[in-house]
């Protein structure tokens, strides 16, 4: 019978700031419960087919994972303070659990990237440790990208309306009129394109997605009203910002949440926030919530009368910035303001600071969604 080994490979080169690449041109596995930590880089040059066990990328000094061949891993964490580049595919079949630093990969090519199986799932995401780069999901209908640049995570959610297809997300903190196109649409209602931000997503199904804005948006330096506020895409064809339309938007003008009506993403070469010249209006409002955690008996908790009709199901609460603050299988009514995750930013006897927060709820066998969002008021 094999046995379950834990091995840490720490291989450094003395007197230099850079470590050796361990390098892999045979045949290596992790078994159930084995666990293997680098912190040096790792080339794969032969067959790694990690079907059990975890694999660590840890230090201090910036390392990649590359080679001839893509690697796959089961468990898969980052402790990384300068991060992990990825110069080739790495595909991760159960766990990504981010601690600290970015999986990095090239937004100049989309060929590089970290791909997230159908029943492959994430946790630990922050502004410290998150995809700087591209992120892909298979075989998903509802699914938030932790995604960003150097210095926040930035994510985006697809909703396919319960068609499941394989989706890949990145987000730029640069001007998308500038890299792109800055021409609108002719006869347009748009008046102005954010030049702050956008993201770039691919996706074999039409989608409904939702994004967040925050002070580093600046949108409140192109409008002072948030109902004109809506998602625009960079149409392939036709070069030009087409407005996407809103199906759902709640904030203020320096932060909030907006969803779009469905688009083909393979149609647009990129995303971002648009100004209407009139009020866009909302098509399809979500289930919004209001949460007061006083001792009144009045909204002390998360109610959601939907769940009540099916016997299972799964809840994900988000703050503004794309943090997961809270995670339920089966939710009955747990949710008060208090975070069942453990973040070092927030004081969990305290509790979560008042504000907007997004939600995701998937219900039943069929894995009905609903979202919308929730404030919780103290």
């Amino acid at each position: 019978m094999r046995k379950a080994i834990t091995i840490v490979i720490s291989i450094f080169i003395t007197n230099s700031i850079y470590t050796q690449t361990i390098r892999n041109f045979g045949d290596l596995e992790i078994h159930t419960n084995g666990q293997i930590g680098f912190y040096s880089s790792f080339e794969n040059d032969g067959l790694f087919y990690n079907t059990a066990g975890l694999a660590g990328f840890y230090g201090s000094f910036k390392n990649s994972i590359s080679g001839s061949v893509s690697p796959l891993f089961y468990d898969i964490e980052i402790n990384n303070d300068n991060g992990v580049e990825l110069q080739v595919p790495v595909t991760i079949s159960n766990n990504v659990n981010f601690i600290f630093g970015d999986f990095i990969t090239s937004k100049n090519r989309i060929t590089n990237y970290l791909e997230l199986n159908s029943n492959s799932f994430y946790n630990g995401e922050s502004n410290f440790s998150k995809v700087n780069g591209y992120l892909s999901k298979v075989n998903v209908h509802n699914f938030l990208f932790p995604i960003g640049d150097e210095s926040y995570l930035r994510p985006l959610h697809i909703n396919s309306g319960g068609i499941p297809a394989s989706f890949k997300s990145a987000y730029f903190f640069e001007n998308g009129t500038t890299t792109f196109s800055n021409n609108l649409e002719k006869d347009t209602d748009l008046m102005l394109i954010s030049t702050k931000e956008y993201w770039v997503l691919e996706g074999e199904a039409s989608t409904v997605i939702t994004i967040g804005w925050n002070a580093r948006s600046a949108l409140q330096n192109i409008t002072n009203d948030i109902n004109n506020i809506t998602i625009v895409g960079l149409d392939k064809a036709l070069k030009q910002w087409t407005n996407l339309g809103t199906t759902d938007r709640t904030g203020n003008i320096e932060e909030g949440f907006i969803s779009s009506t469905e688009f083909n993403p393979n149609n647009y070469d990129a995303i971002t926030f648009g100004i209407a010249k009139s009020h866009s209006n909302i098509l399809q409002k979500g289930y919004h919530y209001l949460v007061t955690p006083n001792g009144d008996g009045i909204n002390d908790f998360l109610y959601i009368p939907e769940l009540e009709n099916y016997e299972s199901n799964h809840l994900l609460i988000f703050a503004r910035n794309g943090l997961k603050v809270f995670e339920q299988e089966n939710y009955f009514n747990e949710f008060n303001g208090i975070t069942g995750i453990n973040i070092s930013a927030i004081n969990k006897n305290k509790g979560l600071p008042e504000g907007i927060y997004f939600y995701i709820v998937t219900m039943g066998e069929e894995n009905l969604s609903i979202q919308g969002f929730l404030f919780l008021d103290r």
